[in-house]
């Protein structure tokens, strides 16, 4: 049997171990602190960001992402996926559009919401944005992407067209999200789930053109955008509808102005 044979039919079991245990160790958590917050409470502590139960969920992608790889693909496994988490080497358009994608995006939204008398964001909020890039990798960025894009999305993109593979991550990792909307120690306690989901996977569709064009850089692809997401979105306070819906249209434009790159099926590895 051929190695692309043994992969595809082993294929199905690793998207349900992924799932599995990222859901797993995510869930289990939030659902013991919902359910039983007064014993949870006296055994862990509040869940913020000073608390290591806190990191053991934002990092689950990261765990189940290890811990397959290792297990399925060995040393060499290991070897390629940093070394896609390190990889710089990109064209230079795919870093000015991994960098300033977002903050375009946010200067869009700034001159939509003049419309509806909304005032501008002030040049403090832009400043104070970029002193938190560093601190916001902490979470999502280095948390998570290893899983979501340096585990998931490869292998979705070996039976899904691009595009279809970034919204598809896109509603797993949204749904992945909904214990923190039930945790009143969270950021995302306070925001809207709807608005949350439609911004979220946007931003999936946009990284999964850029991981298609940067060698399937992590580093570039999904760890940079993701960290200025959530550097933005702490400085300027919870998306909005405005957000949401401006980062959904330039996600569609992407599929549609750059069609073979998106819509294209990839080919097997």
């Amino acid at each position: 049997m051929s190695a692309f044979a043994t992969r595809h039919r082993a294929w199905p079991v690793e998207m349900a171990l992924f799932l599995a245990l990222t859901f797993g160790i995510t869930w289990s958590i939030g659902t013991l602190s919902v359910l039983f917050p007064s014993w949870f409470l006296a055994q862990f502590g509040p869940i913020n960001r000073a608390s290591p139960v806190f990191y053991v969920m934002v990092w689950a992608p990261n765990i189940a992402a290890l811990i397959l790889t290792l297990t399925l693909g060995g040393w060499s496994g290991l070897k390629d996926l940093f070394a896609r988490l390190c990889e710089w080497r990109v064209s230079w358009w795919v870093w000015i559009a991994a960098i300033g994608f977002f903050p375009a995006l946010m200067l869009i939204v700034q001159v939509v919401g003049l419309t509806y008398d909304r005032p501008l964001i002030s040049t403090d909020v832009w400043l104070h944005a970029g002193s938190l890039i560093f601190p916001a990798l902490l979470l999502g960025p280095l948390g998570e992407e290893l899983g979501w894009r340096g585990y998931l999305l490869p292998r979705m993109l070996e039976r899904l067209s691009a595009a279809n593979a970034g919204w598809v991550v896109g509603v797993i990792w949204m749904v992945w999200h909904f214990p923190a909307f039930l945790m009143s120690g969270l950021p995302q306690s306070s925001m809207s789930l709807p608005v949350f989901v439609v911004g979220g996977v946007a931003l999936s569709v946009f990284v999964t053109w850029l991981f298609v064009n940067a060698r399937q850089s992590i580093l570039v692809a999904a760890i940079i955008p993701h960290a200025l997401a959530n550097a933005y979105g702490e400085a300027a306070g919870p998306m909005t509808w405005i957000n949401a819906i401006v980062l959904a249209l330039g996600a569609l434009l992407l599929v549609a102005l750059l069609g073979p790159t998106l819509r294209g099926r990839a080919t097997p590895a």
